[in-house]
């Protein structure tokens, strides 16, 4: 890895693989998905609301959340060195798994608000490699980010609207945010660390997925953030309640 690469995360909050997997490689990753979703419940699903029945699409296609406890392929595309070894180079550390996650985001979803990851996950460092199983632009629902949020530390929590978001916490953004779409092709692979803001609005298309298969990891040795309400999605949720 170069020193541009590492200059750009650690400047910047999050560096863009391009091209790190092939076509074919990404084409088994989806096909794989979408067979392991077309058998019904799995573990740990989100993201739909069972009130709103066929009018939301992710009633259909959930998120999945740590397929490696289940799918023995999920487990060793978790491991694959273009993600693991370049996000340890990235933090400068050793690392290990935290969780891997799969999003589906068919055609008229909603996105997610705008967060931090660790305003979920109360240890750090952390680091996530966003593998793009699809095109991602601004009609489907790109990747959004706050270039340099990284050096904010934890920020505060906010209720979402969970008319264009499918989880019910955001981060509330500082004065002077501003916000980078990153558009990237199926393969491409995009790290960020856990102060890192982002998140995405709905896919606004009628015909296209914005997939995305992603892992978490952990710094070998991790700080614990305080139990703080106010910077958790936790306890916003136990506000809301």
């Amino acid at each position: 890895m170069d020193v541009e690469a590492r200059e750009s995360f650690r400047e910047d909050g999050f560096y863009l693989g391009r091209g790190l997997f092939d076509k074919s490689e990404v084409d088994q990753i989806r096909k794989h998905y979408m067979h392991l979703r077309s058998q019904g419940p799995k573990p740990g699903d989100f993201g739909g609301d069972p009130k709103k029945g066929d009018d939301d699409p992710l009633n259909e296609y959930p998120r999945f959340i740590n397929m490696h406890d289940w799918d023995a392929k999920s487990d060793a595309w978790q491991k694959d060195p273009r993600l693991m070894d370049t996000a340890a180079q990235l933090l400068g550390t050793e690392i290990e798994l935290c969780q891997t996650m799969l999003y589906f985001k068919p055609p008229g979803a909603r996105g997610q608000g705008l967060h931090q990851d660790n305003q979920y996950i109360r240890r750090y460092p952390i680091i996530a490699a966003w593998l793009a199983l699809d095109r991602c632009d601004r009609a489907n629902g790109q990747m959004v980010l706050v270039p340099g949020s990284n050096k904010l530390g934890v920020l505060p929590v906010q209720h979402a609207d969970e008319s264009v978001s499918f989880v019910s916490g955001e981060t509330v953004m500082p004065e002077d945010a501003e916000e980078v779409g990153i558009e990237m092709d199926a393969g491409d692979v995009l790290f960020f660390g856990g102060f890192t803001i982002h998140g995405s609005y709905p896919n606004a298309t009628t015909d296209r997925f914005r997939r995305t298969f992603i892992v978490h990891y952990f710094a070998k040795q991790t700080d614990t953030l305080p139990d703080d309400p106010a910077t958790s999605m936790s306890g916003l949720s136990s506000v809301s309640n």
